[in-house]
């Protein structure tokens, strides 16, 4: 009887087997008062919760935040005391305050078994990712078929100046078939933009000739994209975008990826190495008429940068502060 008070069973009914016959033992209103208060006084002192760390639980504290590693490591309490266990004490351990968005994930609508594994970006991974960029430059979806005689020609132009110049900020995912998805990023998106002009761009020159047609003739569209190598304008961000989002980013995953959890994981690993390396925002240029790409970034809390003294027909910003 004392054990099942213990566990918090204050029984009504104690029914056993003896002997053959059925014995019921019926407990009174005050015996089951004396059992409740009792497990009330045993359970209290594992609910006392240091007055320090009372008060960290109460705001979106981190293991980065002041005050809070220190009380942790005091070792007068066990580190798992926030709401949610273990896993919500390893979020904390992510020098992030303002993203709990990203944790929040919505289960996917047909169970599936895949496991998806985000690590950082090998430079052995470069094919695989120009594939996924081919495959996903089209609003999201496969464009292939549209630069057939460049292969590579998209992938140079979209991400090959961060896996080459920013590999230390760059994570890909992965399932049992391989690449499915990329998020690659630059803490100083104006010192990159600073180098593709001094370094990428000339390899680009050097790779692609300039197409030569004659008056009156068409270009293809990879035709189109090279000429634009050759007829770079010096165009970018206003100064503005640099100033509440110093970083940069490209990230695309595959339509055959269905669970929703991965893009808001991939993100959270891209904030928390720009935040521990100094940043405080992100941002990425969208294609004008891009609906899938905006929406794919809408959900993961990214809003267009408006800026009125800024106006480009083919393309806008959206960013995300962190």
């Amino acid at each position: 009887m004392e054990t099942a008070s213990l566990l918090g069973c204050a029984w009504e009914n104690v029914v056993g087997y003896c002997d053959g016959k059925i014995v019921s033992s019926k407990r009174n209103s005050e015996q089951k008062a004396a059992l409740i208060d009792k497990d009330r006084q045993l359970l209290k002192p594992l609910r006392r919760v240091p007055l320090p760390v009372s008060s960290l639980m109460s705001a979106p504290f981190t293991w980065f935040s002041k005050g809070y590693k220190e009380t942790f490591m005091s070792g007068e309490q066990e580190p798992w005391a926030f709401l949610g266990g273990l896993t919500s004490e390893l979020q904390h351990l992510l020098p992030l305050e303002s993203v709990n968005d990203l944790f929040l994930y919505k289960p996917p609508e047909i169970p599936n078994n895949k496991i998806y594994t985000i690590r950082p970006y090998l430079p052995s991974d470069e094919a695989q990712v120009y594939d996924v960029c081919r495959r996903t430059c089209d609003d999201g979806m496969d464009g292939s078929e549209v630069f057939p005689e460049y292969p590579d020609l998209i992938g140079d132009k979209l991400v090959g100046h961060f896996l080459c110049l920013s590999p230390e900020y760059c994570f890909v995912v992965e399932d049992e078939n391989g690449i499915c998805g990329y998020a690659l990023a630059a803490l100083d998106a104006q010192q990159l933009k600073t180098k593709c002009e001094m370094c990428w761009i000339p390899e680009l020159l050097a790779k692609y000739p300039a197409p030569k047609k004659g008056n009156g003739e068409m270009l293809t569209p990879a035709e189109e994209i090279i000429a634009g190598f050759y007829n770079r304008q010096k165009v970018g961000p206003p100064e503005i975008v640099y100033v509440h989002h110093p970083s940069t980013l490209r990230m695309n995953i595959l339509p055959t990826v269905s669970d929703p959890s991965v893009p808001k994981r991939m993100l959270t690993c891209i904030l928390s190495t720009l935040k521990a390396n100094g940043s405080h925002g992100v941002f990425v240029d969208v294609t004008v008429g891009d609906k899938n790409i905006v929406d794919f970034f809408s959900k993961l809390g990214f809003l267009e940068i408006a800026h009125p003294g800024f106006h480009v027909e083919d393309v806008f910003y959206m960013g995300r502060t962190f």
